[in-house]
């Protein structure tokens, strides 16, 4: 992405989905700005008026709900405006268990970004 912002490359839809970045709450602070720093970069090689779909399978970021937080800081970050379409976990095929909680870990998001 550095490099497409370093050639003023833009596009109208952009999917980021990261490996795992928190894999236990401990390292939950450094991977909020390791989220943040990428969705910064996804947002500045999105087309104004373009959309991101952003993505966390990170547990301790989906249960400590910072994910959207993290983002806003990101359009600050980045000098753009987001609006969130489309907040979504896991799909219909991927089964929550309610005495589980830990097994609510992905997390998508879709922004436009302007």
């Amino acid at each position: 992405m550095k490099r497409a912002l370093l050639r003023n490359e833009e596009w109208d839809v952009v999917i980021l989905d990261p490996p795992k970045l928190a894999p236990r709450k401990k390292v939950l602070h450094s991977a909020c700005g390791m989220y943040r720093n990428l969705n910064s970069l996804a947002m500045q090689v999105t087309r104004r008026g373009g959309l991101l779909m952003t993505c966390s399978c990170s547990g301790a970021m989906t249960q400590s709900r910072l994910f959207l937080p993290t983002l806003q800081g990101a359009a600050s970050m980045s000098g753009r405006r987001i609006a969130v379409l489309r907040q979504a976990g896991a799909g219909c095929d991927h089964l929550i268990d309610p005495s589980y909680p830990r097994g609510e870990y992905l997390t998508n998001i879709l922004l436009r970004v302007s």
